[in-house]
Parts: structure tokens; C-alpha cells; sequence
């Protein structure tokens, strides 16, 4: 007999036990339901944000604006003609060989700004003046 009541108290505690379990199940599938509505509301957003961001760059595909790839073809110019010593410039061609130059690099990947300089050869030729032997 105290054995049926042992049985019997055993069973209901088990009973309960499993109701809890079930609360609990559901209680944490209802904060994962949540947390991934949320992460998916952020995934959403992201996308969008790259599609926005996608749709602005530049046809050159360089992920810049056109002004600043004019300001770097600008100064790569200028830096091959201050090379030179600004002697026997050409301009257009300076511009031109720049151009092919920075959309080169900006295809490549390389870094923004790929324009380098030597101050100590450039300050030479100009502090030396164009050369006046033939």
C-alpha cells in the first residue's frame, strides 16, 4: 500500500514536472521566435543598406565619387610633371597617362590614394632649374 502511494505521489510530481518542462519549451520558443524576427528585421535593413549603397557607386566601379577620382587623376598629373621638373610638360598628356594611371589602381583595389611622391628629387629638379645643355 505504501507503496501505491509512493507510486502515486511519484506520478503527479512527475506530471507537473513535465507541465513545466512544456511552459518552459514554450516560453523559449517564443523568445527565439522574437530574437529571430529581430535578427532577421536587421538582416533586412543591412541588405537594403548595401542595395542604397550599391546603387550610388559610381559607374567606374570604383566605389568613389567622381569628384574625388578627379582630385586624385588632378594630382597624380601634377606630381608627374613636378617629376620632371615642370620642363617640357605636356598637360594633356600628363592628365591623360594619369587618368589610365588611378582607374588602373582604383581597379586593381589598390589604396586610395596611390600618388607617391619623392619630395627630395622633385625639390631637386626644381631648385636646379630646367637644364640649359643641350
Amino acid at each position: 500500500m505504501a507503496e501505491r502511494q509512493t507510486i502515486k505521489s511519484l506520478s503527479k510530481e512527475l506530471k507537473t514536472l513535465r507541465s513545466q518542462v512544456r511552459e518552459m519549451e514554450l516560453r523559449f520558443e517564443s523568445k527565439l521566435e522574437k530574437a529571430l524576427e529581430k535578427a532577421a528585421e536587421k538582416l533586412k535593413s543591412r541588405v537594403e543598406a548595401s542595395k542604397t549603397r550599391a546603387d550610388t557607386t559610381p559607374a567606374h566601379g570604383s566605389g568613389m565619387d567622381t569628384s574625388e577620382r578627379q582630385r586624385m587623376i588632378a594630382e597624380t598629373a601634377y606630381f608627374r610633371a613636378e617629376q620632371r621638373g615642370f620642363s617640357s610638360s605636356d598637360p594633356e598628356k600628363d592628365w591623360k597617362d594619369a587618368e589610365i594611371e588611378v582607374d588602373r589602381m582604383l581597379l586593381e583595389g589598390k589604396p586610395k590614394n596611390p600618388v607617391t611622391r619623392d619630395r627630395k628629387a622633385a625639390t631637386r629638379k626644381v631648385r636646379s632649374g630646367p637644364s640649359t645643355t643641350a
